[in-house]
């Protein structure tokens, strides 16, 4: 383990000396949730919804940002081949990358959470709160997969563009901005069917301490083999072009 943390320690100092990301990832759905969230927070069940409505976006864009735009950096600057040179083997590598990215992950949530403690009413209670954070990191990095291809298929300029395309409308279609039911009709119909609107069911079932309907989770469970057996043939593919 001691190679992977310290690849985890260097990763996380690395991440830090980038403001723009630690803003834009860390700072942003705070502030989301202060100026969106906060406002229509008017009782206990609204409040929930919010609260992690917004953890989940949190949540989102760590694993999005830190798996898509910084992979697509690491392949273009030879960071890549400077690691494969290293004497710890792919999986220590791949390791550290997860434990990093859940570092960010957990202060973006609880950046949300701190922001929630000092204005609204109402908390998740504290006998859900394991479930909650067990929900909201858990099912956030079944899409560490898509983070993974977007670095695949982009260079570093397109990364950003192409991470917030998608991360962007999935959080609004998925009804982590607002409400599903108070999305458009259109956008409504569409909702069930994406897989930031089966984390959110997932999530707010926690926070609510309400049962999980089965097709919930299980649509984000294959839309994760989905995104894992691309990204696999994707990685192989990098690498036969790569390596031979």
């Amino acid at each position: 383990m001691n190679p992977v943390l310290r690849l985890c320690a260097f990763q996380i100092r690395e991440t830090f000396r980038q403001p723009l990301y630690v803003v834009t990832t860390l700072l942003f759905p705070s502030m989301f949730f202060l100026f969106f969230g906060v406002p229509n927070a008017t009782d206990e069940r609204a409040a929930l919804i919010l609260i992690s409505s917004f953890s989940c976006f949190a949540v989102l864009g760590v694993v999005l940002f830190q798996f898509g735009v910084s992979f697509a950096q690491d392949r273009a600057s030879g960071w890549m081949l400077h690691l494969r040179t290293l004497p710890v083997s792919p999986h220590a590598l791949w390791t550290a990358k997860i434990l990093t990215g859940l570092f960010f992950a957990v202060l973006a949530s609880l950046g949300v959470m701190l922001t929630a403690m000092v204005s609204v009413d109402y908390l998740v209670p504290n006998a859900r709160l394991l479930n909650f954070f067990l929900s909201l990191w858990g099912g956030g990095f079944l899409f560490a997969s898509l983070g993974i291809i977007i670095g695949l298929v982009s260079n570093p300029r397109a990364a950003v563009p192409t991470a917030n395309l998608i991360y962007l409308p999935l959080s609004f279609a998925g009804g982590l901005w607002l409400p599903p039911d108070a999305l458009p009709r259109l956008v409504q119909k569409a909702s069930e069917f994406l897989p930031t609107r089966h984390y959110g069911e997932l999530v707010w079932a926690a926070a609510l301490g309400e049962p999980v309907l089965s097709r919930w989770w299980m649509g984000l469970l294959i839309y994760q083999v989905i995104f894992a057996v691309t990204a696999v043939i994707l990685m192989k593919r990098d690498e036969g072009l790569r390596f031979g």
